[in-house]
């Protein structure tokens, strides 16, 4: 037998019994090919410690202790530039004599971070946090009731699939280029389609379609007044009004919600208007607003057809038809949303949140 090898139950066992029965250090040594000091001490740790199992060993050091992962954590969760820093740089900063192999197994598996694709949301200035959480708080109390008495509106755009991203198949090496496998392109390129709508409890607008214009092709505030305010916007805030008694229609603060809007709004007040528009509803808060989450669904919807539109008429048609789909249940649900999206605000002070 060699030197430090371990020895099994069974054999630590079989020395207990036959040294029990009177046989010899030496003939035990000899039955089971082992040196009889070694017989001795394994028969009296088994006796000592009532198990034939070995004695626990002290085993290699761990590389960083409890007190070199708490102070890791800390540094790792200091700023938004210290959780971005690299193995590299890590182990520099912190002095740390291991491996970047090592470091990252203790940064996963003992801290339990993940390194994942940061989300974008966007930059929110002290002023926007300050208004967020006023708004979050000045609502938080509104029920049900309340939040389905108001509509939520938004504009979107989308694009042809000649830009879609990337798209997985499954083949050979040798099918590269065969026809199954590969994505037309189109030419000239890609088109964009920008379409305007509103949701409430138990009703979607219509889907409205945005004219495209030469050069930039941004809407204004005449057009915006034309085109949405006294199109759709107000007849779906009519039949509303009409079916609940009082409809509250909320305008983010796109550049064109404002100006002539804003004298237009002053004139709709005098029939009954109520809204949330620019400087009522807070700047920059897309998670507060659940038609984004509509938008997301309209898109992916979209993106799941077989057949990808290619030209401008292809995707209006395939947006008008996807709308008309949409479940009301989950229209509801997003509706229904609003009192976690504003605690989610209220606990970040006026950050950004999951929505």
């Amino acid at each position: 037998m060699s030197r430090g090898q371990e020895l099994s139950e069974t054999v630590r066992s079989q020395i207990v019994i036959l040294r029990d029965h009177g046989i010899s250090w030496a003939d035990i040594g000899r039955e089971l090919n082992l040196i009889p000091s070694t017989v001795r001490k394994i028969y009296l740790r088994c006796k000592s410690s009532g198990t034939y199992s070995s004695a626990s060993r002290s085993g290699r050091p761990k590389s960083l202790d409890k007190h070199d992962l708490q102070r890791l954590k800390a540094y790792i969760t200091t700023n938004r530039y210290t959780r971005r820093e690299p193995l590299g740089e890590l182990l520099l900063n912190q002095n740390l004599s291991i491996s970047e192999r090592t470091l990252r197994r203790k940064i996963t598996e003992d801290l339990g971070f993940g390194h994942r694709i940061e989300r974008r949301k966007p930059h929110l200035s002290l002023k926007q946090k300050e208004a967020r959480l006023r708004f979050a708080k000045e609502h938080i109390h509104w029920g049900l009731e309340e939040w389905q008495r108001v509509a939520w509106s938004d504009e979107m755009s989308m694009q042809t699939d000649a830009n879609q991203g990337q798209k997985w198949v499954w083949r050979y090496p040798e099918e590269e280029y065969i026809e199954d496998c590969c994505r037309a392109t189109v030419i000239p390129g890609f088109r964009k389609v920008k379409i305007w709508a509103a949701m409430r409890f138990n009703q979607l607008s219509e889907l409205v379609i945005i004219r495209e214009k030469e050069g930039d092709g941004k809407m204004n505030a005449e057009e915006y007044c034309d085109i949405i305010m006294d199109g759709e916007m107000f007849d779906f805030w009519v039949k509303g009004s009409e079916e609940i008694g009082c409809l509250l229609m909320m305008e983010d603060g796109a550049a064109y919600h404002k100006g002539c809007a804003t004298k237009r709004r002053k004139e709709l007040e005098e029939v009954g208007w109520i809204g949330w528009g620019p400087g009522t509803w807070p700047s920059n808060s897309p998670d507060l607003n659940p038609i984004e989450n509509l938008w997301h669904i309209l898109r992916s919807n979209i993106r799941k057809r077989k057949v990808q539109p290619r030209t401008k008429e292809a995707l209006i048609e395939a947006l008008q038809e996807e709308w008309s789909k949409l479940d009301i249940e989950m229209v509801n649900k997003l509706c229904e949303s609003m009192p976690r999206r504003l605690q989610a605000v209220i606990n970040a002070r006026g950050g950004t949140t999951k929505y």
